[in-house]
């Protein structure tokens, strides 16, 4: 399993998520003209918190995720409530470095991968 983190209640893998937002479908006569349609840009997508002017570092990803590794990360995760995003904490395993970092996190409504929506997580990189 890998890390773009673990989130408070379990471990999971590095993902970029893309968020997409719908409407009700209504007439076109009666329906309101939708943003890009009225020539008014489109609003920002707000970053997570914690991922911003962020180095750039290796996520540990896929089969490099180890339960220790995953072990960790929760550590950090329930040891650090009061800490900011962005929060580094450095550690080592086998030899090899790494650093959890607090992050906001984000899971699909409805999907498998829970809390649901932008949460608290630590995403674990490699230090190197």
């Amino acid at each position: 399993m890998g890390l773009r983190a673990i989130a408070a209640s379990s471990v999971f893998s590095a993902v970029a998520v893309a968020v997409a937002v719908g409407g009700c479908a209504q007439p076109r006569s009666t329906a309101a003209p939708s943003p890009t349609q009225s020539g008014a840009p489109k609003a920002a997508k707000r970053p997570f918190a914690g991922t911003v002017n962020v180095p750039h570092r290796r996520p540990v990803r896929g089969e490099e995720m180890t339960p220790e590794i995953a072990q960790r990360a929760r550590q950090i995760l329930d040891g650090s409530r009061d800490a900011g995003f962005g929060t580094e904490v450095t550690f080592e395993i086998d030899g090899q470095a790494y650093i959890g970092r607090i992050e906001e996190h984000y899971h699909e409504p409805g999907g498998p991968r829970k809390p649901w929506g932008r949460h608290r997580g630590v995403t674990v990189y490699h230090a190197d």
